[in-house]
């Protein structure tokens, strides 16, 4: 069945594209930046420079405005200050432009007078009928489709797209404020709504559920204009796909200063959050989490239960483990008798859990990567483990590589989510572990607690889902 169309898509894939702002090339920031990406990833639509001055930008023609264009583009990107916006944006109306993306601040961010500018812009594209997104944005950077409005220089070239897509309200997940080059399991889409004046979060859900390279969606929102439209459509897309969902505007003082990044008027945050608890998605506590805590929904088939297994080089660090688990909903799965004796078998120094190689370490030499492997495949086996955490130990005499073929062969079973940790004398080395562990296709965290927190998001929602698949709710 073919898919309905969407208000997304004349942003996220236009057929052609109209810039207006500096076409000044090799620079770090305006519309001849997004003009250089798309050349670069071989955009096969039509471009279409508008600047009264620049004669080309990238060998590709510049036009004096919008009017001498020989098509009507499907999207206008306008990179200008504020005060050009309303005349630009009847220009758009005039040639039958229909989306427009409006990277210029100025508007409902900047007090009383920029509300008016915000309300002005809006009845111009209302009277038109054309949709908007922004002000106040970078707009969309789509790597799947390798299309992007963002107009700053990210500084690095991006070739490897995953599943993860984001809808966020600031620039902040956008590729010049994040090295999504340098993350292994990749990113698909980041549309950035700035001010939200008109295209918003919902209008993003509904697109990402049906958006064939999206698996996970993250999302930081901080205030939603059609609150109960949204809860629905949330509660609908997490019967489909896992939502991660920052919200923050807890404190007074936070809440004060989201109005001034995005004009927001935030509703009250903590109704907000059961209410986005109870539509499936899952609330995270910072930033990185958005990114971080998707990954092993990305790698991984969702947990049975929430039976952690622990293997560790460090007793300590197991029960830390024990705690971060108990904090997040997760518990120490109980090994069965098989595995206790196949742990015993290996080591005489094993057969409780969490399971410390840390004592046989000191005396098995090379062997401990055998040994380790051995303890890792009594876990996955072991029916009352549902999900694994890891972690290892380098050294100067103990670098990273050494861990290759091991890490390789851990990545390589897929049955049950894993994550890890790691720690020794040198963050370099622990650098390099983690790059290597996220190569192999393990996700790895700065802290246990952090891994484990990813385990509980996976556990978290799939109870959830077989709630909702048990016929609890539609």
């Amino acid at each position: 069945m073919k898919r309905k169309p969407s208000p997304l898509d004349p942003f996220c894939n236009p057929q052609s594209i109209a810039l207006f702002g500096s076409m000044q090339e090799n620079w770090f920031f305006g519309a001849g930046v997004i003009v250089g990406d798309l050349l670069k990833w071989n955009y096969p639509g039509d471009i279409y420079p508008i600047h009264p001055t620049a004669q080309s930008v990238y060998g590709v023609r510049v036009y004096k405005d919008l009017a001498q264009t020989p098509r009507v583009p499907e999207l206008a990107v306008i990179v200008t200050s504020y005060k050009h916006v309303p005349g630009l944006l009847r220009q758009c109306g005039a040639k039958g432009v229909k989306a427009v993306v409006i990277v210029s601040d100025g508007f409902g961010e900047a007090g009383p007078e920029g509300k008016i500018r915000q309300e002005e812009v809006l009845r111009i594209a209302k009277s038109h009928s054309i949709r908007l997104m922004g002000p106040n944005t970078v707009g969309v950077f789509n790597a799947w489709d390798r299309f992007t409005t963002v107009p700053y220089d990210r500084g690095y070239d991006y070739e490897k797209p995953g599943r993860l897509s984001i809808i966020t309200q600031t620039g902040m997940y956008s590729p010049q404020a994040v090295a999504w080059n340098e993350y292994e399991a990749g990113i698909n889409k980041v549309i950035d709504l700035g001010n939200m004046s008109d295209i918003d979060e919902t209008d993003c859900l509904e697109y990402l559920e049906k958006d064939d390279g999206t698996d996970v969606i993250s999302l930081y929102m901080e205030h939603s204009r059609r609150p109960k439209t949204f809860l629905d459509r949330l509660k609908k897309v997490s019967r489909k796909k896992p939502v991660l969902c920052l919200m923050p505007g807890g404190s007074p003082g936070a809440a004060a200063a989201m109005a001034s990044h995005t004009g927001s008027l935030a509703g009250n945050a903590d109704l907000y959050r059961t209410f986005i608890r109870q539509s499936g998605a899952l609330l995270v506590d910072e930033y990185e989490d958005l990114r971080d805590c998707a990954t092993p929904f990305l790698r991984y088939p969702l947990p049975k239960g929430n039976r952690l297994g622990v293997l560790t080089f460090s007793g300590a660090i197991g029960i830390q483990c024990i705690d971060a688990a108990e904090e997040n909903g997760l518990t120490l799965g109980a090994l069965s008798a098989e595995s206790r004796r196949k742990l015993v078998q290996a080591s005489d120094t094993l057969g409780n859990h969490p399971v410390d190689v840390g004592p046989a370490s000191a005396t098995a030499g090379a062997g401990i990567f055998n040994l380790y492997k051995e303890c890792f495949d009594i876990l996955k086996d072991d029916e009352n483990i549902d999900c694994l955490y890891i972690n290892a130990y380098i050294s100067h005499g103990l670098a990273p590589a050494y861990y290759e073929e091991l890490l390789g062969y851990i990545g390589s079973c897929q049955a049950k989510p894993v994550v890890s940790w790691c720690y020794g004398p040198s963050m370099q080395g622990v650098v390099e572990f983690g790059k290597l562990a996220e190569r192999c296709g393990i996700p790895f965290y700065s802290t246990t607690r952090k891994a484990v927190r990813a385990l509980s998001y996976m556990a978290q929602y799939a109870r959830w889902r077989a709630l909702m698949d048990g016929g609890s709710g539609s």
